[in-house]
C-alpha cells in the first residue's frame, strides 16, 4: 500500500504551543486586531479594557448607580467577541446591542423592561413588539438569565432614590447594571457575570484596574479642566490635551463653573486632591506575567488607552517580562483628541504614562519592543492621516517599523499584516522552525545513512529546529535506523510518486519554513548540514548560501583534480564562474561567490513556484533570480567538500555554465526599467525608511 508522504510531512511536529496575547483595547479602535487574534487557532487571548466611559447611556448609567465604572467598552468587546466565536445565539448579541428609540419615555421602557423579562405583559408600540420576536428566538436558558439580570435592575429602579433615562440607552448597559447589582455591586465581578451570558470564556475580557469607581477628566494646554471623557472625545471641538487624570468623583456643576475660574495654581491644588489611585487587577498581573505578545493597540488615545497606562504597577509588570514582544501600533486617522497629533507623539505620551508620568526609572524597551507606524501617501480628499512625526527623536530606531499597514482604503489596519509576523516568530521561537533537509544525488542508502551519522555527530540534534530528512530511492532505510533517529526520515519514492512529484506535493503545504537542498553524493560531509541549518535560527533570512569558493585550498583542489589534462578547460570553467558571480553584481547589485553550489537552503514558500523544476541545470540560477528580483536576504556560509572525480558524480559542463550565464543575463534590461519604478514603502526599519527617502516626505 503506497504511503502518503505529504501527509506523513504535515502532520510532521504539529507544535501545539500557544500564544498568550494581552491587548490594551477600547471599545472599538482595536476591533480588527481582537477578530484577528480570537480567531487565530494558537491564540489564548485577553483584552485589557478599563471603565471610564460615560457618554451617552453609559454615563446615565452610572450616574444611576453612583459607584460604577462605565460598562460600554466591556459590552461592546463581549458582543464582538462572542459573534466572532460564535459561543451563543446571534439573537441574544443583537437584542443587548440594541438601543432604546430616543424618545423612549420612562414608562415605555420599565414595560420594556418587564416584557424581556419574560412577564405577562402587552407591548404598546411597534418597536417593542420587534425586541420580544427577537427574545423568542432565544433559547430559555439564557432567556431566564437575561430576565433575572433585568429584574434587578427594574428593581433597583423601582424602589431606589434616582430615576433613569432610557432615551436612546443599549439594552447591554442596561444588562450590564442588573450583572453589577446581582454580584453585591463588584464591577469586575459583574463582567465576569456579563461574559457568562454570552457564555465567553472566562478571562477572556478583563478590567485593567480592580473595579473601584473613578472619572476620568483632562486639561487642555489652556489649563481648561475637561470634566468628562465625553467631553475629551466630544467631536465637535478639537482638544489639544496636557494631561489626564481620575477623579474620586464626577464634578458637580458649582465644581465645574469654579474650576472654570480658577488659576492655574488653584486647578493644580483641586486635581491634587481629587486625584484617585485605583488599584491594578490582580488576574491582569496575572495574564501580563505569563504574555508573549503585548498589544498597545490604536483607539482613541486619551480616554481608551492612556488611562489604563496610567494604572499604578502596570508599567512595571510589562518591563518585568522580559521575553514577551511589545507592539505600540499608532493610529492612522486623526480623532478629535488627538488633533495635530504625529505618530512619534502618541509614543511618547504612551510612554510618559507607563513611567507613571516618566517618574519611573524603567528601559523604555522593557515597555515597548517595536513601534508600528502607519506611512501613508494621502490626497487632499481624504480624511487627515497621523503623520508619522519626528522620527529623528526616537532615540533607538531599532524598534521603529514604519509601512503602509491600512487595509486597502478602509481607514482600518490590516490586522494580518501587523499581527501575524511576530505571532509565527513567536509560534517559532526556540524550536520552531521546520526544515526539510532533500538529500539529493544519490539513491544509495550508504551514503543517506552516512550523510544523516555526519548531521548527528555534527550536532544537528543540538540546534534549536524541527528537521526531516527526505531522501529518494527504489528501497527504504532500515526501520530500526529511521526508529533510533532523532528527527524523521522519509522515503519520497514510497508513495509511488517520482520523488520531483512527492516534493512538490509535500512543500505545497506549510508543513515546512525551509527546504535546505544538499547533494548527499559524497562531495559534502554531512556535517555542512549543521552549519547551514544553524543560521536558519534566524527567521529573517530567506535563502543561505553554501560556498565552496569561500573554501579556497577545496576549490583549487577541485581545479586540479578535474582539470589536470586540460588546462584550457579549466580555465574557460574557472573564469565562467567568476562571470556568473559578476552577473548578479551586475544585475541586482549582489556578488553571489558560488552560484552553483549544490548546499543551499531556502524559505519553502520560493520553492513552490510552479517555475521552477530541480532537475533543471539551470535551477540554481533561475532561484538565485527569484531570490534577488525579490530583494531577499540571502547569506553565504563557507562549505568543505571533497572534489571528487568527475567519473563519480555529476558535474556542471560548460555548455551548463553558458546557459546558466544567458539565465542570469537575460532579464537585465528588464530589470534595470523595473528599478526606475515608484516604490512603496512595506514594513521598513527606520534605517531601511530613511535610506529610501522617507524622512524627506
Amino acid at each position: 500500500m503506497a504511503v502518503n508522504v505529504a501527509e506523513q510531512i504535515a502532520s510532521l511536529g504539529r507544535d501545539q504551543s500557544i500564544v498568550k496575547v494581552v491587548l490594551f483595547s477600547g471599545g472599538r479602535g482595536s476591533r480588527v486586531l481582537s477578530r484577528q487574534l480570537i480567531n487565530h487557532p494558537r491564540v489564548k487571548l485577553t483584552l485589557a479594557v478599563n471603565g471610564y466611559d460615560d457618554g451617552a447611556s453609559t454615563g446615565e448609567v452610572r450616574r444611576f448607580l453612583g459607584d460604577s465604572l462605565g460598562p460600554s467598552d466591556f459590552r461592546k468587546n463581549a458582543s464582538r467577541m462572542a459573534r466572532e466565536l460564535k459561543t451563543c445565539q446571534p439573537e441574544l448579541i443583537d437584542l443587548l446591542d440594541v438601543r432604546l428609540p430616543v424618545e423612549c419615555t420612562a414608562d415605555e421602557g420599565l414595560m420594556t423592561l418587564r416584557l424581556l423579562s419574560g412577564r405577562e405583559v402587552t407591548a404598546t408600540t411597534a418597536w417593542q413588539n420587534e425586541l420580544r420576536a427577537t427574545l423568542d428566538k432565544i433559547d430559555d436558558a439564557a432567556r431566564r438569565i437575561l430576565g433575572e439580570r433585568l429584574q434587578r435592575f427594574e428593581q433597583e429602579l423601582v424602589t431606589g432614590r434616582r430615576s433613569f433615562s432610557f432615551s436612546d440607552c443599549a439594552l447591554g448597559n442596561i444588562a450590564f447594571a442588573g450583572c453589577f447589582l446581582a454580584v453585591g455591586r463588584d464591577f469586575n465581578a459583574a463582567i465576569a457575570d456579563y461574559c457568562a451570558l454570552f457564555s465567553l470564556p472566562e478571562g477572556l475580557i478583563e478590567n485593567v484596574t480592580d473595579g473601584q469607581n473613578a472619572c476620568l477628566v483632562a486639561l487642555n494646554l489652556e489649563n481648561q479642566l475637561l470634566a468628562t471623557e465625553a467631553e475629551i472625545v466630544s467631536a465637535n471641538r478639537r482638544n489639544h490635551i496636557k494631561d489626564i487624570y481620575l477623579f474620586d468623583r464626577t464634578l458637580t456643576p458649582e465644581e465645574e463653573r469654579w474650576v472654570a475660574s480658577a488659576n492655574s495654581e488653584e486647578v493644580a491644588e483641586f486635581i491634587r486632591q481629587r486625584t484617585r489611585v485605583p488599584a491594578i487587577n490582580a488576574r491582569l498581573l496575572d495574564r501580563i506575567a505569563e504574555a508573549d505578545l503585548i498589544i498597545y493597540s490604536p483607539g482613541t488615545q486619551h480616554s481608551s488607552l492612556f488611562p489604563s497606562y496610567l494604572t499604578p504597577g502596570l508599567g512595571e509588570a510589562i518591563a518585568r517580562n522580559l521575553t514577551a514582544i511589545k507592539l505600540l501600533i499608532t493610529n492612522l486617522q486623526e480623532d478629535a483628541e488627538i488633533p495635530d497629533s504625529s505618530a512619534v507623539d502618541i509614543i511618547e505620551r504612551a510612554v510618559y504614562y507607563l513611567k507613571d508620568r516618566n517618574t519611573k526609572p524603567i528601559a523604555t524597551p522593557c515597555l515597548i519592543t517595536h513601534y508600528l507606524l502607519n506611512d501613508h501617501l494621502q490626497t487632499e480628499d481624504e480624511k487627515p492621516y497621523v503623520p508619522l512625526g519626528r522620527l529623528e527623536t526616537l532615540e533607538d530606531p531599532r524598534l521603529v517599523r514604519i509601512g503602509n499597514y491600512e487595509e486597502g482604503t478602509t481607514g482600518t489596519h490590516d490586522a494580518a499584516k501587523l499581527l501575524l509576523p511576530f505571532i509565527n516568530g513567536i509560534l517559532h521561537r526556540g524550536g520552531g522552525q521546520r526544515v526539510a533537509v532533500w538529500l539529493l544525488e544519490t539513491e544509495s542508502l550508504n551514503k543517506i545513512a552516512q550523510t544523516m551519522l555526519e548531521a548527528l555527530r555534527g550536532g544537528l540534534g543540538n540546534l534549536p529546529l524541527k528537521v526531516s530528512m527526505l531522501y529518494s530511492s527504489s528501497e527504504s532505510l532500515d526501520p530500526a535506523f529511521v526508529e533510533s533517529l532523532p528527527f524523521e526520515a522519509l522515503n519520497l519514492r514510497s508513495s509511488g510518486k517520482t520523488a520531483t512529484e512527492a516534493f512538490r506535493q509535500t512543500i505545497a503545504g506549510q508543513a515546512f519554513d525551509y527546504v535546505l537542498l544538499f547533494d548527499s553524493s559524497g562531495m559534502y560531509r554531512g556535517e555542512e548540514i549543521v552549519n547551514v541549518a544553524s543560521l536558519l535560527t534566524n527567521p529573517r533570512l530567506d535563502a543561505v548560501w553554501g560556498s565552496r569558493r569561500l573554501s579556497v585550498k577545496d576549490i583549487h583542489e577541485s581545479y586540479r583534480l578535474r582539470y589536470r589534462h586540460n588546462v584550457v578547460l579549466g580555465a574557460v570553467s574557472y573564469v565562467g564562474s567568476h562571470l556568473l558571480s559578476l552577473a548578479y553584481l551586475l544585475r541586482y547589485g549582489r556578488y553571489l561567490s558560488d552560484t552553483l553550489s549544490a548546499v543551499r537552503a531556502i524559505r519553502a514558500s520560493y520553492l513552490r513556484n510552479e517555475q521552477l523544476d530541480i532537475n533543471d541545470s539551470c535551477f540554481n540560477q533561475k532561484l538565485l533570480c527569484l531570490l534577488l528580483e525579490d530583494q531577499a536576504e540571502v547569506i553565504e556560509t563557507p562549505v568543505q567538500f571533497f572534489p571528487l572525480s568527475p567519473d563519480k558524480v555529476k558535474r556542471t559542463t560548460v555548455v551548463e555554465g553558458m546557459r546558466s550565464l544567458v539565465t542570469v543575463l537575460r532579464g537585465l534590461a528588464k530589470s534595470r526599467r523595473r528599478k526606475g519604478s515608484t516604490e512603496r514603502v512595506n514594513d521598513l526599519s527606520l534605517p531601511e525608511y530613511v535610506s529610501r527617502g522617507g524622512a524627506g516626505r
